[in-house]
This record gives structure tokens, C-alpha cells and sequence, in this order.
């Protein structure tokens, strides 16, 4: 469905009703899905091609969202999603957050 074309601001109503709803299922998508797969996927390349620095997981973390300027996510929720798609899809088990230490798995 479009929703007609409107000169100027919407009502508040519409606001509340359509646009806040809609944000949030967008950000939620956001959260779930994309910034776990970003973020595992830039520590195993940064781990891989020998470009990672010494530092915490959250300081990886942070320099992964920033990439794409994402900030409104639950921490706790996404590293547990990256810590999984570290293990099954990269084969990178996280031994340590602080400084960030891995282990590679060989199957």
C-alpha cells in the first residue's frame, strides 16, 4: 500500500500510529539481523587478514557500528548473536572480551 502524498508535516496521530511502529520494526530487523552478521563478520575479516588491534570486544564492537553509524541496539542481545555467528560461521571462539582474544576452531 502507498499512502498519499502529503505537503508538509503529518499529524501527530499518523505519527504515533504509523511512523513510530514502523521505525521500531525497522530497528528491530536492524538488530536481529544485520548488525550481528556486521559485526562477526568484521572482527573474523579484521582477525584473518591480520589487521586486528589489541583491544576489548566492545571497542571492536563500537568501531564495527560505527562503520554504519548504528547506536541504538541492545549490547547484550547482538554480542550474544555475534558470538554465535563467530563460532558457526567463522570458526572464531571468543576466549576473552577484554582484550579481545580468539581461538580459532578447527572442525
Amino acid at each position: 500500500m502507498f499512502r498519499k502524498t502529503v505537503n508538509g508535516d503529518i499529524s501527530d496521530k499518523d505519527f504515533k500510529k504509523i511512523l513510530i511502529p514502523f521505525n521500531n520494526n525497522y530497528d528491530k530487523f536492524i538488530e536481529d539481523y544485520i548488525m550481528p552478521e556486521v559485526i562477526a563478520f568484521y572482527i573474523a575479516n579484521s582477525f584473518y587478514r591480520d589487521a586486528m588491534w589489541k583491544g576489548s570486544f566492545k571497542q571492536h564492537y563500537n568501531s564495527a557500528a560505527d562503520v554504519i553509524n548504528f547506536f541504538n541496539e541492545d549490547y547484550e542481545k547482538v554480542k550474544i548473536e555475534v558470538f554465535k555467528l563467530l563460532k558457526i560461521k567463522y570458526a572464531l571462539e571468543v576466549i576473552n572480551e577484554e582484550p579481545l582474544i580468539l581461538k580459532q576452531i578447527k572442525y
